[in-house]
């Protein structure tokens, strides 16, 4: 059957799923899985906010872990200058241009609220580590029995007994109305601001290691910490969550093998996208937006 899944990945095939690439509706899979190479993906418009998290929890990792995982090679940290990490991952998000007038305003002023947030990541992870040693980014495994493909995800910090998922929450940019000005607005944090994913994910490792879970939100002024004490965060929550993320591929795969790879034959099946989602259709490139013309017929801005 892995035979139909090699028109997929822009024509390099698939050979593993992810708790992100599962957790968007199959629309969006499709025009963004099926139709682009990994190269292609990293050229993706993304605004400021990921750019973000990427900048301070990779800062993080740097100066608080003992290893780094670089794909199965774990590697010692030994340099910790802060200021030396903080440069070298901020020039990585700087290859990137800025997707509008807005974000290039949120990019020219990120130091403002990248430094604050690192700062609160280091309070948390002293609160849930101590002085246990740490890993990051080490890659785990699952493949559940029904399931052709392995899932596979990437670990942000993780000692011999916990694991932490970590969220960074940045304040949010605006436009004042009927100006060309722009401003923050801090994000409040709660258990409203988290994404039914993140639970998914926090299960996805859990099932893998079988540690205590810890799923943490960061913003520039304060941290909320959620450990196995939390409803959701307890075993049966976790096993719920990871047995739809389950059942979800499986109802993917299956789809796949229906339409015998064939992407234009998926799309028919699958349910149109919503372009006026908060998030999932924002910002695409040429190729996203006509490939989303043909398979489904919509105009999107």
């Amino acid at each position: 059957m892995k035979e139909y899944f090699c028109n997929i990945n822009g024509g390099m095939g698939i050979d593993h799923w992810s708790p992100s690439s599962s957790d968007m509706p199959l629309a969006k899979w499709v025009t963004n899985y099926g139709y682009h190479t990994p190269k292609e993906r990293d050229q993706f418009l993304m605004n400021y906010k990921p750019r973000i998290g990427n900048l301070t929890n990779n800062t993080a990792q740097r100066l608080l872990c003992d290893y780094r995982y670089f794909k199965d090679k774990k590697a010692k940290i030994e340099n910790r200058n802060y200021n030396e990490i903080y440069k070298q991952e901020l020039d990585d998000i700087n290859k990137y241009d800025p997707i509008d007038e807005q974000d290039k305003f949120a990019r020219n002023n990120i130091d403002e609220l990248a430094h604050k947030i690192i700062e609160q990541i280091k309070k948390l992870y002293k609160e849930i580590f101590k002085d246990e040693k740490t890993a990051a980014e080490r890659y785990v495994v699952n493949k559940p029995k029904e399931l052709i493909h392995d899932i596979i995800g990437r670990i942000d910090y993780e000692s011999n007994t916990k694991f932490l998922e970590l969220k960074t929450k940045p304040s949010k940019c605006y436009k004042r109305k009927n100006k060309n000005e722009y401003y923050w607005k801090q994000q409040e944090l709660s258990e409203d601001s988290i994404f039914d994913g993140y639970w998914k994910q926090v299960a996805f490792y859990w099932k893998c290691t079988g540690k205590k879970p810890f799923l943490a939100l960061a913003n520039e002024d304060d941290y909320l910490i959620f450990d196995d004490t939390h409803e959701k965060m307890k075993a049966d929550h976790l096993e719920y969550q990871f047995n739809l993320m389950t059942k979800k591929i499986y109802r993917w795969e299956q789809m796949i093998i229906y339409c015998k790879g064939n992407l234009a034959e998926l799309a028919k099946i699958t349910e149109e996208p919503d372009l006026n989602h908060y998030f999932h259709y924002k910002s695409l490139t040429d190729k996203q937006k006509q490939i989303i013309k043909e398979l489904w017929g919509l105009d999107a801005k």
